[in-house]
């Protein structure tokens, strides 16, 4: 028992006897509020010793006398392939190319197979095996690493508790402030300068913790291949989204679509029909939310019909304690704005798992990187991205897009644009993942149908000018619901009536109506 650690808030505790870690970042919270879930929910540790962040938290054995600590609200599976070799799966990972769970497929697979074949897994998860560390295709289940001593390497899905366990107390110096600048800690760097966290590029022994590069999309699964015909491409998209509805079906848990008046989630809603899942749908009601966002679902779910319903945010009494609750799981790595939600509680009464089509922004073009070259020096394209974000030249968040833009030229991916490459380890792993980490907080349970390599490769095998403004959720949608396609996508204000926005606004908001007649009546509306 000498090698367990049990961590409680800021105080280790060895075998016997207790030790004050006085250089722990994060104090210890004290709910007041029972209800509240507890901090490191859902996350999960690596290291040379045990480590219990929690009572509900418990330790397995890996190899070379390293362990695997997690919490036991975190889904595991394990598997073992065709050579005897142990895989233990984190998270939630759906195969789209046929109706089989990842357990059982792993079990046909030789090690060398396995990843070739995880390739075509949707979902936020993480594999351990054969010593490595391997993430989904945006690392949305994140994995951060250091070294605690030399050549003494922990890994962990928060970089909170690593930070912990590493006696860090000098984190990033940038704060991430909601709208303003780039709201993540760019990869490999984190909000520690100490930590580092691994690319969806990367793979991690966490044995030496040495890093080998993994491609992307390789070529054994699906290329990047602008010959195939189009409407192949199409069908195989199709195929893919379809049956990663059916098997998220075959969950045995309530399953519900946030609907809004753009073009994801209304495709989305078309491949759920064609998937045959039970499902309802909801909007979240927000300040500033559209016209459309409030108008369109409700009427999107009664063609189908699907039952729709709207979120209202009712703020809870301890909404202090959230943003302290926030602040121990996830640290600084998440702006408060992108916490909101949680804090807010708008999503508490939803439980089972939530779909969404988050990353087609990848196919539309993600369009405010256009506006820079495809090619430049590293320190050169580094300076210029910061700038198009608004981050001044001297942000650590420039550092880090200079060691990110230096290992993608080493190791490039064939036929990928660096700006797509961007979205997916930038933009996603960096900023997504953080704001993922906090919802699992919740009851429920995010589910990116759309991050699986192969379904991004088979979107970047579309030419440029048939998927670039959403055209490809516009053609698919005319394939699989085109009756979804007569209500206008994301429709300015102007084109509903006014007195209709003012009557829904209204019911959303009362306080809306008095600032709506102030401003009519030339009066100075009190906030």
């Amino acid at each position: 028992m000498a090698n367990r650690i049990i961590a409680d808030g800021s105080f280790l505790v060895f075998s016997n006897f207790t030790q004050r870690n006085t250089q722990s970042p994060i104090p210890s919270l004290h709910l007041m509020n029972s209800s509240l879930p507890k901090p490191h929910r859902r996350q999960f540790v690596i290291g040379s010793a045990s480590y219990l962040a929690q009572a509900d938290w418990q330790s397995d054995r890996l190899s070379h006398n390293r362990w695997l600590s997690y919490s036991r609200d975190l889904r595991i599976c394990r598997a073992t392939d065709l050579d005897g070799v142990e895989w233990i799966l984190l998270g939630m990972a759906i195969e789209t190319t046929a109706e089989i769970e990842p357990k059982e497929l792993i079990s046909q697979l030789s090690t060398a197979e396995v990843s070739d074949r995880y390739y075509g897994w949707a979902g936020r998860w993480l594999l351990i095996g054969d010593s490595q560390i391997h993430l989904d295709a945006n690392g949305l289940l994140g994995c951060f690493y250091g070294e605690k001593t030399p050549g003494d390497i922990w890994l962990s899905s928060s970089p909170v508790l690593l930070a912990q366990i590493l006696a860090l107390d000098s984190p990033d110096k940038r704060v991430l402030v909601y709208g303003k600048g780039m709201t993540w800690y760019t990869p490999p760097r984190s909000g520690f300068p100490q930590i580092r966290r691994l690319l969806a590029s990367q793979t991690i022994s966490f044995i030496t913790g040495a890093i080998s590069p993994r491609p992307l999309m390789p070529e054994i699964i699906s290329k990047i291949d602008g010959d195939r015909h189009y409407s192949e491409t199409i069908t195989l998209i199709e195929n893919a989204l379809v049956t990663a509805l059916r098997n998220l079906g075959k969950q045995q848990q309530p399953l519900y679509l946030g609907l809004t008046g753009g073009y994801d989630s209304r495709l989305m809603l078309a491949i759920a029909m064609k998937a045959g899942v039970n499902f309802t749908t909801f909007t979240r009601v927000a300040a500033r939310m559209s016209g459309a966002d409030r108008i369109l679902p409700p009427k999107l779910a009664k063609q189908c019909g699907i039952p729709h319903t709207f979120l209202r945010q009712q703020p809870p009494p301890e909404q202090q304690q959230r943003r302290q609750l926030v602040r121990q799981h996830a640290g600084n790595n998440v702006s408060d704005g992108d916490a909101e939600p949680f804090v807010m509680g708008v999503r508490d009464k939803l439980k089972g798992i939530s779909f969404g089509g988050h990353g087609f922004a990848i196919a539309s073009g993600f369009h405010t990187l256009r506006q820079l070259p495809a090619t430049f020096t590293v320190d050169q394209g580094a300076v210029q991205i910061a700038e198009l974000f608004d981050e001044p030249a001297d942000s650590s968040a420039v550092s880090g897009l200079q060691e990110w833009l230096s290992w993608i030229e080493q190791h490039p991916q064939p036929h990928l644009d660096w700006r797509d490459r961007f979205f997916l380890e930038q933009r996603q792993a960096g900023w997504l993942s953080s704001k993922e980490q906090v919802y699992d907080l919740t009851d429920l349970t995010r589910f990116p149908v759309l991050n699986a390599s192969r379904t991004y490769s088979l979107l970047l095998s579309i030419p440029p000018a048939k998927r670039l403004g959403s055209l490809v959720q516009v053609a698919l949608l005319e394939r699989l619901a085109p009756q979804l396609c007569q209500y206008p996508f994301n429709p300015t204000n102007d084109k509903f009536n006014r007195w209709l926005r003012l009557a829904i606004a209204t019911r959303d908001n009362p306080r809306s109506l008095y600032r709506k007649l102030s401003k009519l009546l030339g009066l100075r509306a009190k906030s």
